[in-house]
């Protein structure tokens, strides 16, 4: 296998991790949204469990950062980066 094929599997195998985690993040999002709750507590029989969820502040940076991940994994993995280039001599 070529540099460049390897190079396009491992960048659509990052593009698919991260649209799975911009996927779950999402549904983390829609769910916060409707319930409001941050935190549980329960009793597993062996004593008292608590457990919190992330903050909505971070889910959404989490969320900025890995759109702007996919947005350049696309951008390299397709070729859509620089669309033109002008050179000129100085004078």
């Amino acid at each position: 296998m070529s540099y460049i094929s390897e190079r396009k599997i491992r960048l659509q195998t990052q593009l698919t991790t991260v649209q799975a985690q911009i996927t779950a993040l999402n549904t983390a999002l829609t769910e916060m949204s409707t319930s409001g709750v941050q935190s549980y507590s329960f009793s597993s029989g062996e004593g008292e469990q608590r457990t919190t969820r992330r903050s909505l502040k971070e889910i959404t940076e989490s969320l900025s950062q890995l759109l702007a991940t996919e947005a350049h994994l696309i951008n390299e993995l397709y070729g859509m980066g620089i669309v033109a280039v002008k050179l000129r001599r100085k004078q």
